[in-house]
């Protein structure tokens, strides 16, 4: 029964961020294949799920070309993401959602 209720609870949860997510993230980046190229880019260099979330929570707080783990022909042509005006726990949650939906692990199994 407790199983059930946390499934449910869950599902609801993901589905009421679910839409903040596609509204705050897929207004901008409207074509699914970017996020499918950033996490092939971060699994690439960071590989953990713990440290591709923190990654992408420090670059979306700060980001610079540096960090950024774009090409550099689109650096110049997009510019560096501007910083993002969410507050830390729906930065998290929304990275939260974007890692269960393009991780790579999932694709695999």
């Amino acid at each position: 029964m407790v199983k059930k209720i946390f499934l449910i609870t869950f599902l609801l949860l993901t589905t009421l961020y679910s839409s903040d997510f596609d509204g705050k993230c897929l207004n901008c980046h409207k074509n699914k294949f970017q996020f499918q190229m950033f996490m092939k880019k971060y699994t690439m260099k960071h590989s953990s799920e713990r440290r591709i979330k923190n990654a992408i929570y420090e670059y979306l707080k700060n980001p610079t070309y540096s960090t950024s783990l774009l090409p550099f022909g689109f650096l110049q042509r997009f510019g560096v993401k501007e910083k993002t005006n969410l507050n830390d726990k729906d930065l998290r949650d929304m990275i939260d959602i974007y890692y269960e939906r393009y991780n790579l692990k999932s694709k695999i199994y």
